[in-house]
């Protein structure tokens, strides 16, 4: 028997959330865009299957903190990470995503295709965005109550009044188009010597997908439109670190974060966050914060 399917499903269908409350509008001439409450509980632990493959941007917001997440992205991770309450996240669904889900927790995804925001910037005659990027697990207090507004029309989705919610939905594509895209973002924002906001946000992005290394710097300097030696001097000015600390300093984190919030061994951290083993782990961990992974795990007991 076929299921029935609904557009902006993609995520709740993957995850086996068959009735999850969506919101859909058409506040385009010719893109829907919709909303959807994500309910995950113990059914949905595990790994999810691969979400086909669309031109689409799924930004989604953490209603509740989840301690641990792994994105896979093509068969492989992607981001691992934990998420506190309200932070964000951004992908595109062209990269063939599965998630492993281990713990219950409640999320509100956007399910917006290119052609929404195309047509968002057609009609304000600005350029059309190549990107949609942010800092995974960042809290952006505009989409926080943005989001909140929203909350309340999931209770009886068939009722919601929908001159509200293509206000909201509008108000949101608009404000994502222009904090988070590349489309529209002028000149004068770029700090001077340094990347604009949108070749930031997009190194940041390759970076963190690649944080093993498995990337080439001219492969981020041309997805920015620059020569490698101008990237790297540019991203320094942005950032305070060559792009290679600054991954440095990423996979730290990551690993403080591992380190305090689950029980995993130092050795599967250390793969999990892109060093080659233990004691490489352990030697920059300490370099950088003063203590061996352990010692400040203990700390932390």
């Amino acid at each position: 028997m076929n299921e029935r399917r609904v557009f902006g499903d993609a995520v709740a269908h993957s995850l086996g959330l068959h009735d999850a409350p969506i919101l859909t509008t058409q506040t385009l001439r010719s893109s829907n865009v919709a909303a959807t409450r994500i309910s995950c509980g113990p059914r949905q632990i595990g790994m999810s299957p691969q979400i086909p493959p669309e031109d689409s941007f799924i930004v989604a917001q953490y209603l509740t903190r989840l301690p641990y997440h792994e994105l896979w992205s093509g068969g492989r991770p992607l981001l691992t990470q934990g998420y506190d309450t309200n932070a964000m996240r951004i992908v595109n669904l062209t990269g063939e995503f599965s998630a492993l889900i281990t713990h219950p927790h409640e999320a509100l995804t956007f399910h917006i295709p290119r052609t929404a925001f195309d047509e968002l910037a057609d009609d304000a005659g600005s350029r059309r965005l190549a990107h949609l990027a942010c800092t995974p697990g960042i809290v952006d207090p505009v989409l926080v109550h943005l989001t909140a507004a929203l909350l309340p029309a999931f209770e009886q989705p068939g009722q919601a009044n929908s001159l509200f919610l293509d206000y909201v939905m509008l108000a949101v594509c608009s404000y994502l188009a222009s904090k988070y895209g590349d489309g529209g973002n002028p000149p004068a924002s770029v700090k001077k010597g340094g990347l604009t906001s949108a070749q930031l946000r997009r190194a940041r992005e390759m970076l963190v997908a690649n944080s093993s290394g498995q990337i080439l710097l001219a492969d981020v300097a041309r997805e920015c439109g620059l020569s490698r030696q101008y990237f790297t001097k540019a991203f320094k000015a942005s950032t305070g670190f060559a792009p290679h600390r600054w991954l440095q300093q990423h996979r730290i984190e990551q690993a403080r974060q591992l380190l305090r919030e689950t029980s995993l061994p130092i050795a599967d951290i250390a793969i999990r966050c892109g060093f080659a083993d233990q004691s490489h782990l352990t030697r920059v961990f300490t370099a950088l914060a003063g203590l061996s992974p352990a010692a400040w795990r203990r700390l932390r007991d």
